[in-house]
């Protein structure tokens, strides 16, 4: 006999901001994730973790790929705040401070690691996590690195020949050395990010390596 799922009586729902809800699903496919791969994860165990019922999913999401973009973009926010000093600002220490960002990103990755190992793998069979994540968060950290590249040029502080493909060879090693050290707990960020920071120095600002 097919089981019958209880409603929730209307005097006994919480009421939540749109805001409050969403985040309240994303934290519990985080904590999911650390337990299993993308591809398992369902709908059902997603809502288990929060206090609403399965269909209030679809209020806020369209699908398990859009629950990733989502889950992406609030890690992406909180990675280009940390790379922000490097990026963005005017640069007293540029060598200094690049190794500043990256330590940063690396404390980030260490926090979500679980999270970016379980859409690093999704990516490579998963069409529409690959464009979310390497199409999308990888490669809009690409084109911030490749613009700075070409800035610290014109300021003469650097001479990188092909700044877009310079970036994109930096930025594939950082996913790459962040899920293999920070994604399984190996290693620690203060470490993985003293070894990308030689790289980066080494490349970008020869001088000062």
């Amino acid at each position: 006999m097919a089981t019958r799922t209880k409603k929730v009586p209307p005097h006994l729902r919480v009421r939540r901001r749109p805001e409050d809800g969403e985040r309240e699903i994303l934290d519990a496919t985080e904590a999911l994730l650390e337990q299993r791969d993308f591809r398992d994860l369902t709908v059902d165990e997603v809502m288990s973790g929060t206090g609403m019922v399965r269909s209030a999913f679809y209020n806020y999401f369209e699908s398990r790929n859009e629950l990733v973009m989502r889950l992406l973009q609030r890690i992406e926010v909180e990675m280009m705040e940390a790379s922000g000093t490097w990026l963005d600002q005017p640069l007293d220490d540029p060598a200094a401070e690049i190794e500043a960002g990256l330590l940063e990103v690396a404390q980030i990755y260490a926090r979500h690691g679980p999270v970016m190992r379980a859409i690093h793998e999704a990516s490579y069979h998963d069409r529409e996590v690959e464009l979310y994540y390497r199409q999308g968060l990888i490669q809009n950290f690409i084109e911030a690195v490749a613009l700075r590249i070409r800035e610290e040029n014109e300021a003469g502080r650097a001479d990188v020949d092909h700044p877009e493909e310079v970036a994109r060879a930096l930025l594939i090693l950082n996913s790459n050395l962040f899920v293999e050290r920070l994604g399984r707990g190996a290693d620690s960020p203060e470490a993985v990010a003293a070894t990308l920071a030689l790289i980066w120095r080494r490349t970008i600002y020869p001088a000062s390596a």
